[in-house]
């Protein structure tokens, strides 16, 4: 897992540099952790999880946001498919390390970890629902997105 560790983080590498590069590679709302948080949906849209619940086995990544890698897309996304796990178990450790560095890296910008919060507790769930602990015909986002830490159970 160690090698798909450093394949995230140099595809997070690689846009935080081309992002910091210049202001022509700007869009709406941008905030830094924007790159772990799509980092991390690219990710689960490769993944394809089994037990995704049916109405998120993708999740959006934003038009502006892809409109603004330009030319990095495809270099990140190179490094992204490079990703060897055996299981859904495994691509959800890959996703929780990821999403745990990134709210460590974040720690005390509330804004920062809005997108990443909402990832990890998605993320969480899914665990949940792998480990037989959850139902996913059961699952309440709405009742999830009330809790004040989402990033418990990390």
């Amino acid at each position: 897992m160690q090698k798909n560790a450093q394949l995230i983080e140099d595809a997070c590498q690689i846009w935080h540099a081309w992002f910091d590069d210049s202001e022509e590679h700007d869009y709406s709302e941008k905030e830094p952790s924007d790159i772990e948080y799509f980092i991390g949906c690219m990710l689960y849209n490769q993944f394809a999880f089994e037990k995704a619940i049916s109405t998120m086995k993708t999740m959006d990544i934003g038009l502006d946001f892809l409109d603004a890698t330009g030319n990095s897309y495809a270099e990140v996304k190179a490094l992204l498919t490079q990703i060897d796990a055996k299981d859904d178990l495994e691509k959800l450790a890959l996703l929780q390390d990821h999403i745990t560095k990134s709210i460590k890296r974040y720690e005390g910008d509330r804004m920062a970890l809005y997108l990443i919060n909402r990832l990890a507790g998605h993320i969480n769930t899914l665990e949940a629902i792998y480990r037989g602990k959850v139902d996913r015909r059961d699952v309440d986002f709405e009742k999830l997105a009330n809790k004040t830490e989402i990033y418990k159970g990390l």
